[in-house]
């Protein structure tokens, strides 16, 4: 196979130019006669120094040695006792000078010898430590790929470049250097390093290469089917090779910041990289042993798919406005067409729980109490998930095992490796525009073809993820899910408690803030306006540093502005009635938007202060046991809102508090 790395592969072979090992020259004695004219030295690049005086040695023999004769001639003593032992001493401070320079200069050549082999040994490393990284590269592209020669190919490379790295700094020139001063430490990380490449080659890539050697996401997905026994041979290759990768993780991340300024970059990239891959192979290793009977191994499964739209927020992301069943048997998906979200309820039929009925409906003013569509102006997915449910069963539909919900922004994210799909009417969706079509462009449309034209761009969508993730690449896709759960815009809720526990393991779960030791505020808003405005509307967060509490509580400063991007001309002139609302004039144009501020577990919220052109219902309650805020405000075109507010976390936090804000449409950031 030709080599393609950079640098090429280095392998121990006959054509290794690397020295391994040198035979150092034994010292030759040279004769003299009364003079000694040694050969005029040069320095380190090879220039000579200049002559050298030559001295005169006093009773030298033919064949003296400083190493090995006498102080004095024995055979010429004087008869003068002063004479003699002037000799004497003269010839004796000689030898002992010549020897101490002898000395010195062989162990000035032995530690340049030495400072240049080690030079050399760690050149070889490093070039066999870029050839290790593009090869790591192809062997993460076979693997996406299901390459099987080249995923086999690539592991006996890897094997091979962390074997010779392994070798080389195991060599006693490397252990002399660690203990070297201010770069002994250094040394230190770089061998720590490079054992954890060879960790690594041995029990991650090359199980990795044998277990999965043909898997592909063409052999896991194809036609709308799961292949389950394909997918449980990668979630055991998996959580086989997942304790590797979380001692090599926890080995690199128990390192210290180096000294050295070309040991910081890397060394910072390996422990981003096991990091990450660390907390990817953990997740797919809680979520395998459920994993099956979730996609139908054990029976049919049902769920209700919900399109959040972010145009109108609600708390968990958007007004659940379409809605779909998805039927699983046996890895076989089925899909049936996006429909409406169904029509109120008598008020107080939706069975909220007084907590809940307290603040969504007495101090945020929202229809969750009798709207389906306002059932998520509670902040907690897994409680919205509920609810849903219950509306959709009580309409005369039946039994769900859990609920899928989805925005347009993750919707295009998806399309960005799909490819994209047109419509009808020759509208083409796709991983550039979805998310601006379905929130805002469909909304100029007549108001009798908004939602056919919303259903048939979902519809399609969906088909055309469903019948391509075959071709993607695993990798991609598990990045696109990732961030989808992270953003609060892909989310599940399981009926089933155990596999409810491994949604949350995953982050996939929407639920509030439940761990004190890793404290979140979250900031929940909820559109009162009944329009579409909230495209326009530019959301941001910040917090301050901690301050320490005398009894090791901490707070912080938070900050939340809502900023409305509309004009008064656009409002009054160019934006259609569906996305203004109805009668805006009454309300000034304004955004009028409800919001919950909460408290992290065990936390508290104090010192609560809001800036707006209208503040309305503002009040102070618990919910779910978290401390909260909740109210209304309006927010006029080019203005906005402000809010302010200092939370304390107990003490013993791991981390410093986040903040968690509901997902928006867009980024003006």
């Amino acid at each position: 196979m030709e080599n393609s790395t950079p640098n090429g592969n280095r392998f121990r072979g006959d054509n290794d130019t690397r020295a391994t090992r040198v035979v150092r020259p034994k010292a030759v004695r040279t004769t003299s006669g009364v003079h000694f004219k040694p050969e005029e030295p040069k320095d380190y690049f090879g220039a000579t120094e200049g002559p050298v005086p030559v001295q005169p040695v006093y009773g030298a023999s033919s064949d003296w040695d400083p190493f090995t004769a006498q102080s004095y001639d024995t055979g010429s003593r004087s008869a003068s006792h002063q004479h003699h032992h002037h000799h004497h001493r003269h010839h004796r401070s000689h030898a002992v000078l010549i020897t101490i320079i002898c000395v010195v200069v062989a162990l000035l050549a032995a530690v340049g010898v030495s400072g240049y082999l080690f030079y050399q040994s760690a050149k070889a490393v490093a070039a066999d430590a870029g050839s290790l990284v593009a090869e790591t590269s192809t062997f993460s592209k076979s693997l996406a790929g299901g390459d099987t020669a080249a995923l086999s190919s690539s592991a006996e490379k890897i094997s091979a470049l962390s074997s010779a790295m392994t070798e080389e700094t195991s060599s006693p020139l490397w252990s002399v250097a660690e203990n070297l001063p201010q770069v002994g430490s250094d040394i230190a990380k770089v061998r720590t390093l490079v054992s954890v490449a060879s960790d690594l080659s041995a029990n991650v890539v090359t199980p990795a290469a044998q277990n999965l050697s043909g898997v592909t996401m063409g052999t896991v997905f194809s036609n709308g089917k799961i292949d389950i026994a394909t997918l449980q041979t990668l979630c055991n290759t998996i959580t086989q090779i997942q304790p590797a990768i979380a001692a090599s993780a926890a080995r690199v991340d128990a390192l210290g910041a180096p000294q050295l300024e070309q040991l910081k970059g890397p060394l910072a990239k390996a422990k981003t990289t096991l990091d990450s891959l660390n907390e990817a192979a953990k997740g797919l290793a809680k979520v395998a042993p459920s994993l099956p009977a979730m996609l139908g191994a054990n029976g049919t499964r049902s769920y209700l798919v919900i399109a959040q739209n972010n145009s109108e927020i609600r708390s968990t992301g958007g007004f659940p406005g379409s809605r779909m069943l998805m039927t699983i048997d046996n890895g076989q998906i089925e899909l049936e067409s996006f429909e409406a979200v169904g029509t109120h309820f008598p008020a107080g039929t939706i069975p909220l729980t007084d907590e809940e009925y307290a603040v969504v409906n007495d101090l945020m003013q929202t229809g969750a109490t009798f709207a389906p569509g306002d059932v998520n102006a509670v902040p907690s997915f897994p409680r919205a998930a509920q609810l849903m449910e219950w509306c959709w069963e009580e309409e005369g539909n039946d039994d769900v095992d859990g609920v899928i919900a989805i925005d347009p922004v993750f919707l295009q994210s998806l399309l960005a490796l799909t490819g994209g799909v047109t419509t009808s009417d020759g509208t083409v969706v796709d991983g550039t525009n979805a998310a601006q079509i379905l929130l805002n462009e469909t909304y100029y449309l007549p108001t009798d073809e908004q939602d056919p034209f919303f259903s048939e761009v979902a519809g399609l969508a969906v088909k055309k993820i469903m019948g391509s993730l075959g071709s993607v690449s695993m990798t991609d896709l598990a990045s696109t899910l990732t961030a989808g759960t992270e953003q609060g815009r892909f989310l599940l809720y399981m009926d089933d408690p155990a596999e409810e526990a491994t949604v949350t393991d995953l982050g996939a779960d929407g639920e509030v803030n439940q761990d004190a030791a890793n404290p979140v505020t979250g900031f929940y808003i909820y559109d009162k306006t009944g329009s579409k405005l909230d495209w326009y509307l530019d959301m941001r967060s910040s917090v301050s540093a901690p301050v320490q509490n005398a009894d090791g509580t901490k707070s912080y400063n938070v900050t939340v502005t809502l900023h409305n991007t509309t004009t008064l001309e656009q409002m009054e002139d160019e934006l259609p009635s569906y996305i203004t609302g109805l009668t805006p004039e009454v309300h000034h144009y304004s955004m009028i938007t409800s919001y919950l501020a909460m408290a992290p577990a065990g936390g508290t919220i104090s010192n609560f202060q809001v800036s707006a052109d209208e503040v309305n219902a503002e009040g102070e309650a618990t919910l779910y046991g978290n401390d909260v805020w909740a109210g209304f405000v309006n927010i006029y075109p080019s203005n906005t809102a402000t809010f302010t507010y200092t939370v304390t976390v107990p003490a013993g936090t791991q981390t410093d508090l986040a903040v968690w804000t509901t997902p928006t449409g867009r980024s003006f950031e």
